[in-house]
């Protein structure tokens, strides 16, 4: 995916380019008819997903056990020359070593 701000190279699956920290523009592929009966989740429909719930449930399980095995599949972190770093899922900038991101969390793999 190619970040339309800097022109920088992005992983598929990258939310904020790891150069700038832009956010990507995500295209969507395929032909929607409403006269085919297709349809993608989320486009032109004004219903709810009960997706979310379902998995805030799993996790709420795993917390009452004192495990959590939900993990989300992540794109690797793609460090800058300086070593610092922009998160692909939130985009925030994290300095060089830390393993985190300090706004979401998530993991630096």
């Amino acid at each position: 995916m190619k970040c339309q701000t800097c022109g920088a190279e992005n992983s598929e699956g990258t939310h904020y380019c790891q150069n700038c920290g832009g956010k990507l523009k995500v295209k969507v592929s395929g032909k929607f008819s409403w006269e085919h009966g297709t349809a993608f989740a989320g486009l032109g429909h004004k219903g709810s997903s009960i997706a979310p719930l379902g998995a805030m449930a799993i996790e709420n399980q795993g917390k009452d056990l004192g495990k959590i095995t939900v993990r989300k599949n992540l794109v690797k972190v793609c460090p800058r020359k300086d070593g610092s770093w922009y998160c692909p899922d939130c985009g925030e900038l994290n300095e060089k070593y830390k393993n985190f991101c300090r706004n979401c969390g998530r993991d630096y793999i």
